[in-house]
C-alpha cells in the first residue's frame, strides 16, 4: 500500500515539475525575437548599432515636404535624429513601422522622408517619418518601431529594435505638418 501511495506522490510531483518546466521554457520564436529598447520623446534611445532621439510626434490632415510633395489624409509625422553607433556598413533605417491594435503600418517612402535613410557612425542625421493612417486607426495605444538592416543583404536586424509607445488620441492634431528635410542634425 505504501509503495502505491509513493508511486502516486512521485507521479504527481513529476507532472507538476514538467508543467513548471513547460511554463518556464521560452517559445519557439524566442531565438529570433527582438531585444526592445523603449524610447521617450526627447531622450536618446540606444539599441545595438542604432541611436535614435525622437524629437516630435504629431498627427496632421496633410503633409508636405521642402520639394513640394503634398498628400492629404490622416498622417502621423515623427521627427527624429538617428546615427549608427558601431559601424555604418549597411546601416540603413529600413524598419520604420507603427503598430496600432493588431495592424502594422509602414512609413511612407513618398516625398523626402527619413524612411530607408543611410546612417553615419557617430554623426546624427535628422528627418521625418510619415505614416498614412485610416480613420479607424487614430485613437488608442500604438507603438512606433525602428530598426536597421545588416550588411549588403538588406535583412532587417531584429536584435535591436527601438520602440516608442504612443497614445494616438493624446497627440496634437494639426491641419498640415511639414516633413523635415533629411540632413545633419543640429
Amino acid at each position: 500500500m505504501k509503495s502505491k501511495v509513493l508511486v502516486w506522490v512521485l507521479t504527481v510531483a513529476l507532472l507538476a515539475g514538467a508543467w513548471g518546466v513547460s511554463k518556464a521554457t521560452l517559445s519557439d520564436d524566442a531565438t529570433i525575437a527582438p531585444f526592445r529598447t523603449e524610447a521617450e520623446v526627447g531622450e536618446p534611445a540606444l539599441a545595438r548599432n542604432l541611436e535614435v532621439t525622437i524629437t516630435d510626434v504629431r498627427l496632421a490632415r496633410s503633409v508636405r515636404d521642402a520639394d513640394g510633395w503634398t498628400a492629404e489624409g490622416n498622417w502621423l509625422v515623427v521627427d527624429l535624429e538617428a546615427a549608427s553607433v558601431v559601424t555604418q556598413e549597411g546601416s540603413t533605417l529600413r524598419l520604420a513601422e507603427l503598430v496600432v491594435a493588431e495592424r502594422t503600418f509602414s512609413a511612407t517612402d513618398r516625398g523626402t522622408t527619413f524612411a530607408g535613410q543611410r546612417l553615419v557612425t557617430g554623426v546624427p542625421r535628422a528627418g521625418s517619418l510619415a505614416f498614412e493612417l485610416p480613420d479607424d486607426a487614430l485613437d488608442g495605444p500604438a507603438t512606433l518601431r525602428l530598426g536597421l538592416t545588416t550588411g549588403f543583404s538588406g535583412e532587417v536586424l531584429l536584435d535591436g529594435v527601438i520602440e516608442l509607445p504612443l497614445v494616438l488620441d493624446e497627440l496634437p492634431f494639426e491641419a498640415e505638418a511639414v516633413v523635415q528635410e533629411n540632413g545633419w542634425a543640429r
